[in-house]
């Protein structure tokens, strides 16, 4: 009997068949269904933006890549494709050509470069910063400036960020602007000093009217102190680059003004100026400074330097609070110190546009009370360092500034500070020439002051030592009886011991004081330059200079010494 399985089993077998037979009838299945087939088509897939036949002008990397595929690699999604764009990037700024390439695409570079600061991975942070300095440096301020406003939005939103990490970074990219864009700084500091400060300040809520307090910014590698630290230097730095062109400008606009001249007889009035013409920037055309700017400015940053310093100082345990400072703590002083002197001067210059009463007023009524007591009260200050001595002398130049009567007290800690060691030459010039010009000094103040100056002639070799040259020249011609005397004798000594290599100008500078003093009729000086006359001319002969104009020059100084020592016979016979 056959079983259920095998019924099944025959069933299918033979329906198998009637279907094979069903779906082609009459047709036999062909020979060689077995064998494989080699043949296969091909087709040619063009993508231009990979062709290898593409010719590329400029350089490229490593990896074929020109500069449009590496800046298109920055605006990725990827971490790893970014990473990539920037180390290409980084090779082809570091180049031969790179100059050239950074001068004709920099608008490029630097729309895809600067929004890479502020990514949220560290990595590509630190290395899209480290890539502008090789950017900007080849690079003309006049080229880079229509790009401020780009620059200057991506700094503010950097130093702003609600990331402090991404804020830490953003002063690290104020520094390579620093360094590299000075005319950046100097056209958006008003700009991003409020941005900068917002790190360290908590605006008060209510009509207290003092203005903000400091904030307490933590985080895990650094205090708030630190980091306020920070922000303060940045800011002493912005507003020195600030009064650096100020002074600049202030110096190139005295030498074109036209001067008022008073006739006399055998006077020489050239009928055409022998200097540069002025001009017009195209920066001058827009919006200037107001002293509304720069008088919120003070409001602002006075405030959170006084609550700085107070806050640093509240472990203090010395009876004399504030006097005996650590190293750190002079460091910090020298900061506070350098923003408050600067911003004052800003604040005060008449080309900011601003009303010098009006500021004075301010500072006067608001923050003079505070900065008497936390500050010039415990003056001069002393640390192990060498910067309490330039932080002394900047707080003395800024009590001079707005203070309108010094005490002798006051009066004699800047004299003593003028003529202490570690002091910058600029600060010193300027302490010498407001001290010079008040007529309640002493007679051992003024020989104080006097030596300082000396120093900084003997010292120093190049625009401090010109001011200072002319400082010592107006006092001898002013006060012939001090101890300016003394340098006024070594004058022709220095003729005598010119050294080799003595460049021509440091050279025509001791000519043309020798000269100014000799019209003056200064007898000391015609003393001392007659006795040493053939040294002089002999050393100035045999020197490797251009010797006829210096010459002509020294027969001037001897016509002169010569009538004034023929009136000084005149009057002993």
């Amino acid at each position: 009997m056959v079983s259920k399985k095998e019924k099944k089993k025959d069933k299918a077998k033979t329906h198998l068949k009637k279907q094979k037979t069903r779906t082609a009838p009459g047709k036999h299945l062909p020979k060689g269904t077995n064998v494989t087939k080699t043949e296969f088509r091909v087709a040619k897939i063009v993508i231009p933006s990979q062709s290898s036949n593409i010719s590329r002008s400029g350089p490229t990397t490593k990896k074929k890549l020109g500069l449009k595929e590496v800046l298109g690699k920055l605006s990725h999604f990827s971490l790893t494709v970014r990473t990539d764009g920037l180390e290409g990037l980084k090779e082809l700024l570091t180049s031969a050509c790179s100059a050239s390439l950074i001068n004709a695409n920099l608008a490029f570079i630097l729309s895809s470069l600067v929004p890479v600061t502020q990514d949220k991975e560290r990595k590509l942070r630190r290395l899209a910063i480290s890539l502008l300095p090789l950017v900007l440096s080849p690079v003309s301020p006049s080229l880079l400036s229509p790009l401020h406003s780009l620059l200057a939005a991506h700094l503010c939103c950097s130093l702003t960020h609600i990331d402090p990490r991404i804020q830490q970074d953003g002063l690290t990219m104020l520094d390579t602007l620093l360094d590299k864009a000075p005319s950046f700084i100097r056209s958006h500091y008003t700009t991003l000093l409020p941005n900068c400060l917002d790190q360290i300040s908590a605006k008060k809520s209510g009509g207290s009217g003092k203005g903000p307090s400091v904030a307490a910014n933590i985080t895990e590698s650094m205090t708030a102190l630190q980091w306020r630290v920070l922000v303060l230097t940045r800011v002493d730095r912005m507003l020195d680059t600030v009064v650096q062109d100020k002074e600049e400008t202030g110096k190139l606009s005295s030498t074109q003004a036209s001067k008022s001249i008073v006739f006399s007889p055998g006077l020489f009035c050239p009928l055409a100026s022998t200097t540069s013409p002025s001009w017009l920037p195209v920066s001058s055309l827009s919006n200037q400074v107001t002293s509304s700017n720069m008088q919120t400015n003070i409001k602002l940053v006075m405030p959170l330097l006084m609550e700085t310093w107070v806050e640093a100082r509240a472990d203090d345990t010395n009876i004399r609070k504030g006097s005996s400072l650590t190293s750190e703590m002079g460091d910090l002083l020298l900061c506070l110190a350098g923003v408050m002197d600067r911003l004052v001067r800003l604040a005060l210059d008449n080309s900011e546009g601003g009303n010098r009463d009006s500021v004075l007023q301010l500072i006067k009524k608001k923050f003079l009370v505070d900065i008497d007591q936390h500050f010039l009260s415990f003056l001069p200050y002393t640390s192990q360092g060498k910067s309490c001595d330039q932080a002394n002398a900047i707080l003395c130049c800024l009590s001079l500034a707005v203070r309108e009567v010094v005490d002798d007290h006051v009066l004699e800690v800047v004299v003593r500070v003028t003529a202490s060691k570690n002091i910058a030459p600029g600060t010193r010039l300027r302490l010498a020439r407001q001290l010079l010009c008040r007529d309640e000094l002493t007679v051992e103040q003024r020989d104080m002051v006097v030596l300082a100056l000396v120093k900084v002639v003997e010292m120093d070799a190049g625009k401090e030592k010109i001011a200072a040259v002319n400082l010592l020249r107006e006092q001898a011609m002013r006060w012939p009886q001090t101890g300016v005397t003394r340098w006024v004798e070594n004058l022709p000594s220095q003729l005598v011991n010119l050294e080799e290599g003595e460049k021509r100008v440091q050279v025509e500078l001791l000519l043309d004081t020798c000269l100014e003093l000799a019209r003056s009729c200064n007898k000391i000086l015609a003393r001392t330059f007659l006795v040493r006359w053939s040294e002089i001319l002999g050393s100035v002969a045999s020197s490797d200079l251009e010797t006829e104009g210096l010459i002509q020059k020294l027969n001037f100084i001897k016509h002169h010494c010569d009538v004034t020592d023929s009136q000084q016979e005149m009057v002993l016979a």
